[in-house]
């Protein structure tokens, strides 16, 4: 089994980029101290609808997908936009989803929307607009030739065929038919902070700009919850599994990794972003392409929360690298080095130990010896 690891650090300055049913950005407890938290969804959602994402996986002909209660919507809009009544137009689509267990909602808040969101590639939407254009008339019969419910059900089982790019990566899981199911090739975990963080509160006002001559008070007021924190950010990828999710098409497999890559290191999620503008880059990324063995997650390198208590003392992002590697090196004097097919870093901080693997420049030169690296991996199957 082969896999690439991400070990990211990310310093964001005040903001409340994921937050909870409260509104406070998310938390958690590790070390026994309080750590700030982005969940894995959040991360994923914002690496999967970036551009960067898309233009690497469509460049290699890969397919993307989309998130949507919206599918039998789109399906009978498609057929009224051709000329087709509502009314037919609904029975067809209800009917074809019916082929694979899937049903749609009769509540007036959610009409023909599907019970729950489902994830799936613009090519198996499209593919399913075909089946019903060709059998239009017989998807408004009770009963169906058995040969239109295969066709339904081999669009999302493609038996070795390529899968959405993102649906490779992360999978999809269905609850009302397994078959549907796809196992996810990468994991990502929850982001946390290598500092201890204690949430504030922004409280503001907001001026009414009519007021007339003689008039106080506010238009309104309120409070908003944010942190600052520097995250170790961790994820990975079963090449294997992504290349069986593809087809093992290597030009879509190079798609998927490249574009994930891209997305990691320029994604950062939307929330609040209007009012902190958290735009921080990484300021640490490396990547270790892997043979044999098992996954790393270096999280343990802050059990003990990184404390900045002195003005002389090294910066966060600094002590929070040199702790990354320090870790790094333990647990591989314990279980050695064997298997590491490449293993590079791109950082702007200074003053960190030699390091064993390859020092890149530029988060591009990175990017191209780790492709490299993936490259021989794929090879070695």
């Amino acid at each position: 089994m082969s896999f690439i690891e991400f070990h990211l650090l990310q310093n964001f300055a005040p903001s409340n980029l994921n937050r909870d049913d409260t509104n406070t950005p998310k938390s958690c407890v590790f070390g026994g101290s309080q750590r700030a938290r982005i969940s894995s969804q959040c991360q994923k959602r914002a690496i999967r609808t970036h551009g960067v994402f898309n233009d690497a996986v469509v460049a290699h002909q890969g397919d993307r997908a989309v998130r949507t209660r919206k599918l039998a919507i789109d399906i009978r809009d498609h057929f009224v936009a051709l000329g087709k009544s509502e009314t037919q137009s609904e029975a067809v689509a209800q009917n074809l989803l019916e082929q694979v267990k899937l049903s749609v909602s009769k509540e007036k808040k959610h009409l023909f929307k599907t019970e729950y969101l489902l994830f799936l590639g613009l090519n198996e939407i499209a593919a399913l607009k075909t089946i019903a254009e060709e059998h239009f008339d017989e998807l408004q019969q009770e009963k169906l030739d058995k040969s239109i419910t295969k066709s339904v059900n081999d669009v999302f089982t493609k038996g070795g065929k390529s899968f959405a790019a993102d649906i490779a990566l992360f999978g999809r899981m269905v609850a009302d038919n397994n078959n549907i199911n796809v196992d996810a090739a990468c994991q990502v975990a929850h982001a946390i902070s290598t500092n201890i963080v204690t949430p504030a509160m922004d409280f503001f006002t907001a001026v009414d700009d009519e007021l007339q001559a003689g008039e106080q008070g506010s238009g309104m007021m309120g409070g908003v919850y944010f942190n600052s924190a520097c995250y170790y950010r961790y994820a990975q990828i079963n090449i294997d599994k992504l290349a069986a999710n593809l087809g093992h098409d290597n030009e879509q497999v190079f798609g998927a990794v490249q574009g994930f890559f891209r997305a990691l290191v320029q994604a950062v999620p939307s929330g609040k972003q209007n009012s902190f503008a958290a735009q921080n880059p990484p300021s640490y990324v490396k990547v270790n392409v892997r043979k044999d063995g098992a996954p790393w997650s270096l999280s343990n390198a802050f059990t003990q929360a990184v404390v900045i208590d002195k003005p002389d003392e090294a910066e966060l992002e600094q002590q929070s690298a040199q702790k990354l590697e320090m870790f790094a090196k333990k647990l591989s004097s314990m279980y050695g080095e064997s298997g590491f097919i490449f293993e590079g870093r791109s950082t702007y901080i200074d003053n960190l130990e030699e390091y064993q693997g390859k020092d890149c420049g530029t988060i591009s030169q990175l990017e191209a010896h780790m492709l490299d690296a993936l490259q021989g991996a794929l090879e070695c199957k």
